[in-house]
């Protein structure tokens, strides 16, 4: 790998999401799992039909001037972008976290809409300061008493209104021979996410 293209994977990794403010917002839209690479154009629309910008989602390293959106990693494939609104035609989407700046996108086969809830789920893994949050071992029920240790992947598994059920194992990764444990957590206050969310390990 060149430096130059390092340097650029170090730019668009995203970083953990925290703090993402749900107010007046429907979701997320992101690509569809029926996606079939056959029209890899993704068109942001002015109000008025006009092109604002458009992206190649097999385009790995080219950044796009203005286009601050919730995770964008082309080389994963992981597009995130909080939605304003749904029309029979069209999504309108937030293209900078910064400005607040909205475009529209066509509605198509090639995206869907998350609900903040689908959204957290479909997130590699979370987490949290310990010390700050309780894990319970169920909803409003009493502390566990196997913590995860430090710098140990948190798998969010299910969502109950402001509470998250989290999932850990005594090793890593889980498999067949891990011991699982699991509790719950609050994931959001009001309209605000909590935890930070990591798409990717």
């Amino acid at each position: 790998m060149t430096t130059f293209r390092l340097l650029l994977l170090l730019i668009l990794l995203p970083a953990p999401l925290y703090g993402q403010n749900m107010t007046n917002s429907i979701g997320v839209v992101t690509i569809s799992d029926d996606f079939d690479n056959s029209d890899h154009i993704l068109e942001f629309l002015n109000d008025d039909g006009s092109v604002w910008n458009a992206i190649n989602l097999f385009d790995e390293w080219k950044p796009i001037e203005g286009f601050i959106i919730m995770a964008f990693h082309p080389d994963y494939f992981l597009y995130k972008i909080k939605c304003k609104e749904k029309t029979s035609e069209y999504y309108r989407v937030v293209v900078n976290e910064e400005t607040g700046l909205t475009k529209r996108i066509l509605i198509s086969s090639k995206l869907k809409l998350q609900t903040w809830e689908e959204y957290v789920l479909d997130v590699f893994t979370v987490s949290f300061n310990i010390s700050e949050t309780s894990i319970l071992d169920k909803i409003n029920g009493s502390p566990v008493t196997k913590l995860p240790v430090k710098n140990q992947f948190l798998f969010p598994k299910e969502v109950k209104g402001e509470w998250m059920r989290i999932i850990w194992t005594d090793s890593n990764y889980p498999t067949d021979d891990s011991i699982n444990y699991s509790g719950w957590i609050k994931w959001k206050k009001g309209n605000e996410i909590i935890v930070r969310l990591h798409h990717l390990s």
